[in-house]
């Protein structure tokens, strides 16, 4: 203030002389005081005084000199295209993320660059002939314009721009664009493929697919048009040292969709990293994860090994928290990356430059605990809204697995099936997500593209020796989707409901009444049950999934596990065993057979959360994971426990349940590790290096064998991978109090990733 001093956190003031000044850079004056404003001269910078013609000028200069002949033809159609898409976009569109004018024509620029890379190398562009470098120009512009200006809307936004692109294409002042679009379908539906000159559909720009024997049906990947067209811009642009982020609800496959690009399609030249905001991340935390992946280059500067790129892809962007004045630290701390390249060492207080960096980004739609993003942060973005995947492309994705998963049924017609199937999975979840909608008592009933894909996984859980007519498929689809939508309902009315809408559902697409497919089921009366445990004796990974019919034989099954537990268990259970026991016990098994299958267990104290989740685990001989709390349980303490849990799982290669219930959760911290674990299937920073290096000694024969593990960062993947794969956690929750309704908008992986009782 006026006296000139600087008093800092730590009781320091620093006297400044009377030759310094302090200058403010703020995107508004919202955090700052009217005593702070009245001691600063104030310059407003308006909007309307910075246009997009200073940015072409600008970009104009960057231009090699191959392009020089371009630039009078790239006027016009800047001049043509670009202010009625503008003004369409802020008059009548919606934005996820709201973007800057400015911002939308640099995004076009740097896509533009990316099509235009060829003319970049002198070499290159002296074999390019004029008649094909004006196709290349034309239709690269084109292109970049719809993914830059055109691709930050919404659905409804999208369908206005591709008609007001197509009316502004034919308009009789339009100048001569050399590659044509083509006229069918949207805009948005065809690829320039600059080498060639020419625009394709997106499905044309790759092989046919058909899924490889022996893939787990979470690594299944089916290519529609949104997947491979988001994927290809994301290439184009990583390729070119550009950032992307990728906007959209959740469940639209953003993740899973960036994750298999960036470990399977991406090359050697790109390592990448997966990082996971939560709530309560920190920017300490987000600055020693990258730290940790990087090494020395030269005095303080720092980057991925030689000759490659590190590629940080962080999900759920806009989770972080906003502290008093409406900054997230760990946002601003990569924003302080992008804008000048470095950050400070915290111990040696060094700036540290980091080098060969690209970041990939996703966040849902802002709502509930996402918030809006600062613009300064989200301007050095190319931003994609991924719009929700239609009827069909869903259509595509299970209809392909299905024909797939039906070539070892001999006796049972794919086609009587595949079907009905897959129209009756999209129909109880269309309905269901557009009529049982969250409120605070009932905070989880958020339904997303997952709950679709567990209803086919679970039909994929049969064999031909338990299913060999189409009935017997149709009756574990309605146990299936039982099991995922109505398992979540809370009160009798929902239920009452679903299987009203259940019992539409089957008579229209199966043409056979509900009570003829699922007959007497376990108890004469219509008890549909399944489960694994039924044959006692057989190694887990033999066991058939099979319907229940007979009460008494199952109760002496489980009573049998009960003693066999007993024997050789210090804690006992003592089990009476009736029908609420054995559905929950059956919900809990069929949980723990999938691949990363984790429960998110809703009840009162006693109600017999903790004495289901034993029972079952003891049955498929898993190992049981607990932590002991005591009055001085810490962080480290934690992380300690955490370590022990990951090596049985991935250095041991044992089956193994983490039981976690609320009341042991006495730092919040501990949820944002959890959510990370459900997420990605790891803790950021959670083994030293040495200790890092003794995991990847132990698990490299294995890795080895499975065609992995070449580099050591490999290796501990592999070792990840197999915890993922291993590790089961299930989280004991009251639904009593608002608790859970706030952690469950804190972490929506609880919700996301955990199939819920």
């Amino acid at each position: 203030d006026d006296n000139k001093k600087l008093c800092l956190n730590s009781g320091e003031i620093i006297k400044l002389t009377g030759t310094m000044t302090m200058v403010f850079e703020p995107e508004d004056l919202a955090a700052a005081s009217p005593a702070t404003v009245s001691r600063n001269g104030m310059v407003l910078m308006e909007p309307h005084m910075f246009q997009w013609q200073e940015l072409r000028d600008s970009w104009y200069e960057t231009l090699p000199p191959s392009l020089e002949g371009s630039k009078a033809q790239l006027d016009k159609l800047l001049e043509h295209f670009l202010p009625p898409l503008l003004r369409l976009l802020r008059r009548e569109c919606k934005e996820p993320v709201l973007t800057k004018d400015t911002e939308l024509v640099m995004s076009l620029f740097k896509l533009l660059k990316c099509m235009l890379a060829s003319f970049y190398d002198a070499e290159e562009a002296g074999r390019i002939g004029p008649g094909d470098a004006a196709k290349r120009v034309d239709g690269g512009f084109i292109f970049s314009l719809i993914w830059s200006v055109g691709c930050s809307t919404d659905l409804k936004g999208r369908t206005a721009m591709s008609e007001t692109l197509r009316s502004l294409l034919s308009s009789p002042d339009a100048p001569k664009v050399s590659a044509a679009l083509p006229d069918k379908g949207s805009v948005y539906d065809w690829c320039f493929d600059a080498h060639k000159g020419r625009w394709m559909g997106w499905l044309e720009t790759i092989p046919n697919y058909s899924i490889p024997a022996g893939t787990e049906f979470q690594d299944i990947l089916v290519p529609t048009m949104d997947t491979v067209r988001y994927m290809h811009i994301m290439a184009t642009l990583l390729e070119n040292d550009y950032h992307c982020l990728f906007v959209g609800d959740t469940g639209t496959g953003k993740s899973v969709m960036v994750k298999d690009r960036l470990m399977r399609g991406m090359g050697e030249r790109f390592v990448p990293h997966f990082m996971n905001f939560s709530a309560q991340t920190k920017a300490n935390q987000t600055q020693d994860i990258i730290d940790g992946k990087v090494d020395k280059r030269r005095k303080g500067v720092f980057g991925p090994p030689l000759g490659k790129k590190l590629v940080v892809f962080v999900d759920d962007l806009n989770m972080p928290a906003k502290e008093t004045y409406g900054a997230q630290p760990p946002i601003e701390i990569l924003r302080q990356w992008m804008h000048w390249g470095g950050w400070w060492d915290r111990k040696e207080i060094e700036w540290r430059t980091i080098i060969d960096l690209i970041f990939v980004s996703c966040m849902g739609l802002p709502g509930g605990g996402r918030t809006h993003i600062t613009c300064r942060y989200t301007r050095w973005y190319n931003v994609i809204s991924v719009t929700p995947i239609d009827e069909e492309g869903m259509s595509r994705i299970f209809s392909t697995i299905l024909n797939w998963f039906m070539q070892q049924f001999p006796s049972i017609s794919a086609g009587a099936v595949v079907n009905p199937v897959v129209q009756a999975t999209l129909e109880v979840f269309t309905t269901v997500s557009k009529e049982l909608l969250p409120t605070p008592l009932k905070s989880h009933y958020t339904f997303n593209l997952r709950d679709l894909a567990k209803v086919i996984q679970g039909v994929l859980n049969t064999s031909p020796t338990e299913s060999n007519s189409d009935v017997d498929i149709f009756r574990l689809w309605i146990h299936e989707s039982r099991r995922v939508f109505q398992d979540r309902l809370i009160d009798d009315n929902d239920r009452e409901w679903f299987e009203r809408i259940q019992t539409d559902v089957v008579a229209k697409h199966f043409k056979k009444p509900m009570n003829s497919i699922v007959g007497g089921g376990a108890d004469g009366n219509g008890l549909l049950l399944f489960a694994d445990f039924l044959v006692k004796g057989l190694d887990y990974e033999k066991r058939k999934y099979a319907q229940i019919t007979d009460l008494k034989s199952t109760f002496d099954s489980i009573g049998e596990f009960i003693n066999d537990f007993n024997m050789i268990s210090n804690k006992p259970m003592n089990l009476v065993l009736f029908n609420y026991v054995l559905e929950h016990c059956c919900r809990m098994a069929r949980i723990l057979r999938q691949p990363a299958g984790h429960a998110l267990l809703v009840g009162v104290g006693g109600s017999g959360r903790q004495s289901v989740v034993r029972l079952a685990a003891a049955m498929g001989d898993f190992e049981l994971f607990q932590i002991e709390i005591t009055k001085n349980y810490s962080r480290e303490v934690w992380f300690e426990d955490l370590r022990l849990l990951f090596r049985k799982a991935g250095e041991k290669n044992l089956r193994v349940v983490f039981l976690l219930v609320d009341t042991q959760i006495v730092m919040e911290s501990m949820l944002e590790d959890v959510n990370n674990i459900l997420n990605t299937g790891s803790v950021p920073n959670l083994f030293p290096p040495d200790e890092v290096m003794g995991i990847v000694d132990a698990v490299g024969g294995k890795a080895r064998e499975a065609g992995r593990g070449m580099t050591a960062t490999d290796t501990f993947e592999f070792f990840i991978d197999t915890c993922r794969k291993n590790m089961h956690v299930c989280l004991c929750v009251s639904p009593i109090g608002d608790e859970l309704r706030t952690r469950l908008r804190q972490f929506p992986s609880l919700v996301n990733c955990c199939t819920i009782d």
